[in-house]
């Protein structure tokens, strides 16, 4: 008889400790979110990037609510729909303004409620549809420099893979392989192209112009008009 009164009471324990850990659980995590009495509010982002479900609302700081799922878009949109679970009794104004930011650089992405400057008195639906604001300040340079650091990346990479080639062509030169050493090696090619470069510096197009040869040029141009003039002794 004690023993099963024991037991009983060592059941009673056990499963007391298992409500209150299930109590902390709804009451503190995300479980919690679903048993909340809430009314959405519908907001459209140009770019809602990076909002997760469950994201946190914040209004001065206050959680008022979460984000109800990822963002989703419709054929034909220029703009995503992301709809906002408020909490009942947390009543946003009239012209209240909807932005994405984000904790630090590396830090969770939420939603900043910015009530007006001047209230009218008047306060949001529920199920009303507004139009949210882009982010502004250093995440806003982070994101749009995303693209700019990508294409930066693909050009090293390119650089990267033509020096790897010109260092391969450079070693085949050294051991006396390879088109470079066989350019190295043709004496007609090396003329053709000592002559090549001798143009492009004539008329300018390599960096600049060939005043050395302008020069002769002037001094044969000088040389042939004194030929061709009358001598002054010739004259009567």
């Amino acid at each position: 008889m004690k023993e099963n009164q024991l037991e009983v009471k060592v059941g009673f324990f056990v499963l007391a400790g298992l409500l209150a850990i299930a109590s902390l659980v709804v009451a503190f995590g995300k479980f919690g979110n679903y048993f909340r009495q809430t009314y959405p509010i519908i907001v459209e982002f140009e770019d809602a990037r990076d909002i997760l479900k469950n994201s946190k609302v914040l209004l001065r700081g206050a959680q008022i609510g979460t984000v109800a799922d990822t963002p989703s878009y419709h054929v034909g949109q220029n703009f995503v729909e992301l709809v906002l679970r408020i909490d009942d009794g947390t009543e946003l104004p009239t012209g209240s303004k909807f932005r994405i930011d984000q904790y630090g650089m590396l830090g969770d992405r939420f939603v900043r409620v910015v009530p007006p400057e001047k209230p009218d008195g008047t306060f949001l639906a529920a199920g009303t549809r507004v139009k949210g604001e882009q982010e502004a300040g250093l995440n806003a340079v982070m994101a749009s420099a995303g693209p700019a650091l990508d294409e930066i990346r693909s050009a090293a990479k390119r650089v990267d893979e033509f020096a790897k080639s010109a260092t391969g062509l450079l070693n085949e030169a050294q051991q006396g392989k390879g088109p470079l050493y066989t350019l190295m090696k043709d004496e007609k090619m090396a003329k053709d192209m000592k002559n090549l470069m001798s143009n492009l510096r004539k008329h300018g197009v390599l960096f600049y112009n060939d005043d050395s040869n302008k020069g002769e040029d002037e001094d044969a141009s000088k040389k042939s008009d004194r030929k061709s003039a009358p001598s002054d002794r010739s004259r009567p």
